[in-house]
């Protein structure tokens, strides 16, 4: 199959992929949206979609892990801009974003193999709307409060005891509700912002290709947000081997489905007890997840099962 890849070059999950899909025989297009900001071409003629010159629809499936979206505010702290400059960025990456995302959601309409479908996972990177939908999935998860009403929070707290707080559409990690943050809540007011019961124990990242768990592992860390620690971002993290319970694998699975990840991240914590399903307890599902450490630590074949899938697929879509 000819395996179209959105992302950077100098991704190394999109190089690997890349590099094991042409072990496999496979003609390989890399399509990195975001050099679009340096003037890379595209265009649609009404028909077809062309980037950097090469026929982007003559694929026949792929692989989504980066693509331009509209985020101008996000910039580093020391970054200064006049006010016409933010709205000349922002007015670009609207622009950019809006190619992007139209070229991926055509291909998903027209039927492309896709891991991600960018139309069926985007709604549920909202973290609200997520937790909605688990919660009614009856998915074990931790009492939550999403809200702008202080006195709401406080109360929260104080019935539920340890917390934490995190945002509803990313930019920010998780972080422990303590004095500090309860002494400036008025800053709530303006954005809502999701608190929720704290839950102990380790860190089990469950990954799931199609209809397969494909890798559980524990995550060795000591800070609230194993994301945060520096053995994580240093790429010392250390994993073990996770057997899940068959009860639990197969939530997992429903939640993958329920929320259109083909390829999700699942993050769970082993509280043990009596707590969620069989000591489990979800806090949330990665549409885009990290895998390529876990993979090369312990040999999950997760590139491998991406493949499977993509080689399964493609032919049904021809």
């Amino acid at each position: 199959m000819r395996l179209g890849v959105f992302g950077r070059i100098g991704d190394p999950l999109c190089n690997h992929t890349d590099t094991l899909a042409r072990a496999r025989g496979h003609e390989v297009a890399r399509f990195p949206l975001s050099a679009l900001l340096d003037g890379t071409p595209g265009a649609f003629d009404g028909s077809a979609w062309l980037f950097a010159g090469d026929e982007v629809d003559a694929c026949d499936a792929y692989l989504v892990r980066q693509y331009p979206v509209a985020h101008a505010l996000l910039a580093p702290s020391e970054t200064a801009h006049t006010a016409a400059d933010w709205f000349r960025l922002g007015m670009q990456q609207q622009e950019r974003a809006a190619f992007a995302q139209s070229l991926l959601l055509d291909l998903e309409l027209r039927g492309k193999p896709m891991i991600n479908r960018v139309g069926a996972t985007q709604p549920y990177d909202h973290k609200p709307l997520q937790l909605a939908v688990l919660g009614r999935l009856g998915v074990p998860l931790p009492r939550t409060l999403i809200t702008n009403f202080p006195r709401a929070v406080r109360l929260f707290v104080e019935d539920v005891g340890a917390c934490v707080c995190k945002p509803l559409a990313g930019g920010a990690e998780t972080r422990a509700v303590d004095e500090e943050l309860l002494a400036s809540l008025d800053l709530v007011t303006t954005a809502p912002a999701i608190f929720q019961q704290r839950i102990g124990g380790p860190d089990v990242r469950v990954t799931v290709v199609g209809t397969r768990v494909i890798s559980s592992v524990t995550i060795e860390s000591s800070t609230l947000d194993y994301r945060a620690g520096a053995a994580y971002r240093q790429g010392g993290a250390t994993y073990a081997p996770h057997a899940l319970p068959a009860g639990v694998e197969a939530m997992c699975l429903r939640v993958a489905d329920a929320l259109g990840q083909t390829l999700s991240g699942i993050d769970l914590k082993l509280a043990g007890g009596g707590a969620g399903l069989e000591g489990y307890v979800l806090l949330e599902a990665n549409s885009g997840p990290v895998y390529l450490d876990i993979e090369q630590k312990t040999g999950a074949g997760i590139t491998d099962a991406i493949l499977d899938w993509l080689e399964a697929a493609a032919p049904l879509a021809r």
